[in-house]
């Protein structure tokens, strides 16, 4: 009984210590944020990979498991004894436990490496856009060439009768009799 009371005391003083020297220690100052240039993009990618994909894992871990038996329950005929149930892990051997993690850990992977692919390729076609604004492109207007075929005469109408290349001219006809 005596070490227990011990115990608690020296506890209790070390506690009011700990708040007595932080009290008169200097100000805290929160640090600068991180620049942009810090950190090589290297280094952002593969950290938004592990994010992404150890984040989940939980979800696709359930899913799969609860997939498993599903797929266990129609192979055994609709047995009770294996309807799915994704939060009893004792149902299931260990080989049939590694497998489940395994594939889990297979398609976390597969999540993460697509979602890097889709930052890369965002990455690159946004660098391309802005060398494309960045450049000293400029826009000329060209002259329209004059419409091919016969010019309008200056009083604005065409002819009735157009003649052609060979300066056979061409009227429209109807033709009778010809059904």
């Amino acid at each position: 009984m005596k070490k227990h009371n011990l115990f608690y005391k020296i506890a209790a003083l070390l506690l009011c210590f700990s708040f007595c020297f932080s009290s008169f220690s200097e100000e805290s100052t929160t640090p600068a944020p991180y620049r942009d240039n810090e950190f090589p993009q290297f280094l952002k990618d593969a950290r938004r990979f592990e994010i992404i994909t150890l984040g989940a894992l939980p979800f696709v871990s359930i899913q799969t498991t609860l997939g498993y038996s599903t797929y266990q329950y129609f192979n055994h005929n609709c047995e009770s004894a294996y309807f799915p149930n994704p939060f009893a892990a004792a149902s299931y051997s260990q080989d049939e436990q590694i497998g489940i993690l395994l594939t889990s850990l297979g398609i976390c992977v597969g999540i993460g490496l697509t979602d890097l692919i889709i930052q890369i390729v965002k990455r690159n076609n946004a660098k391309k856009r802005s060398l494309i604004q960045d450049s000293d492109l400029r826009i000329n207007k060209v002259d329209q060439k004059p419409p091919k075929g016969p010019l309008p005469p200056p009083d604005g109408f065409f002819p009735d009768e157009i003649p052609d290349e060979d300066g056979v001219e061409l009227i429209n006809e109807e033709i009778s009799g010809a059904r």
